[in-house]
């Protein structure tokens, strides 16, 4: 690398101490990827339950693209909103 790149420099992090050089790997974004997991299971949680409500015997859940592409829009939206919480970001 020192040869063909000079202006390249290497440094390697131990392994463990990724939270150390990039809080925003552990603060931010695991809590925005987090509320994102957490609105899709909620979503989904409510699908199956309506399902039950109607009696539907064989239940599946949605999976096509339009369909999902449509929520993402309120999953993002709740995972903005989280992370956006003043004392959130304090944290951080």
């Amino acid at each position: 690398m020192k040869i063909n790149h000079p202006t390249i420099l290497l440094d390697f992090i131990p392994g463990g101490c990724t939270g150390l050089f990039q809080p925003c790997d552990v603060g931010i974004q695991h809590i925005f990827k987090h509320s994102l997991k957490r609105s899709f299971h909620e979503d989904v949680v409510e699908e199956i339950l309506d399902k039950f409500d109607e009696g539907v015997e064989c239940i599946t859940v949605e999976k096509k693209l339009a369909v999902l592409r449509d929520r993402t829009v309120k999953w993002l939206c709740d995972a903005y909103k989280t992370v956006n919480e003043e004392e959130m970001v304090k944290k951080v």
